[in-house]
């Protein structure tokens, strides 16, 4: 049980260490310019290392843990700063994908079946599939935590985030008898990687999710205006291919709908 615990706790260690090195991006009052270009091959080096022991190291325990901590860097690699927009610098956004949106939900739930299988088929490496089920785990996580502030009911924002703290800390506790039960390290860790997730919805539930959340009205909203500009920009284009496509007798005009 006690490594599970260590292991849990060093996740919420892991990803409160790692805030002050983001906050050049954009959380500070006058971010770095160019941070991102030394904050992508950083995380993109960490990520090749621990996901390279993470599939080569024989013991599996320590194989495992390097899985954890790789998928928690390739997180913050694909799912944080290669969609962050910076306002200044020579690459201001290295990926317009948002992996975070609510629509992806049709993804994450695909990749949590393909994962079943691949685990209890063995097609994968052990390490490699605990390094995809907490990647898995934090991207269900982060759905949700990055979407409820504009979509949730003010009033509910209350009853749901002690809803989900409640269910998370039951989950934690049969998580924790589990985990004293059995004796094999591989399994421990497992359950440790699950239970990091567990005691962030915990902490989330009773805590930030009980309103909206502040980090979403200062850093996140006030990109929608950018994402809008885009999409008019993407919107004229289109408008202007039509014209020369009209011209040229490519198409009709009747055949472009309004």
């Amino acid at each position: 049980m006690l490594r599970a615990i260590i292991i849990a706790l060093s996740g919420q260690l892991f990803f409160i260490a790692s805030l002050p090195i983001m906050m050049p991006l954009r959380m500070m009052k006058e971010p770095i310019e160019n941070y991102n270009l030394f904050y992508v091959p950083f995380l993109a080096a960490v990520l090749g290392f621990l996901f390279y022991r993470c599939c080569t190291v024989e013991k599996q325990s320590r194989a495992f843990l390097y899985g954890f901590f790789a998928a928690q860097v390739a997180w913050q690699l694909f799912g944080e700063v290669a969609s962050i927009p910076v306002e200044k610098g020579i690459i201001t956004q290295f990926s317009r994908l948002n992996i975070k949106l609510l629509d992806a939900y049709f993804y994450v739930i695909g990749a949590w079946v393909g994962l079943s299988m691949l685990w209890r088929t063995k097609a994968i490496k052990s390490s490699v599939a605990v390094f995809l089920l907490t990647f898995l785990s934090i991207w269900t996580f982060e759905l949700y935590m990055d979407n409820y502030s504009p979509r949730i009911p003010v009033d509910m924002m209350p009853v749901i985030g002690q809803t989900i703290g409640t269910v998370a800390g039951v989950l934690s506790i049969s998580l924790l008898i589990i985990a004293k039960r059995v004796q094999e390290v591989e399994t421990q860790t497992v359950l440790g990687c699950v239970l990091y997730i567990m005691v962030s919805l915990v902490l989330m539930g009773f805590g930030p999710w009980k309103a909206p959340q502040k980090f979403y009205v200062k850093y996140e909203a006030r990109h929608i205006a950018d994402e809008i500009t885009a999409l008019q920009e993407e919107q004229k284009r289109i408008q202007e291919l039509t014209r020369y496509m009209i011209e040229k007798g490519m198409v009709k005009p009747e055949e472009i709908q309004p």
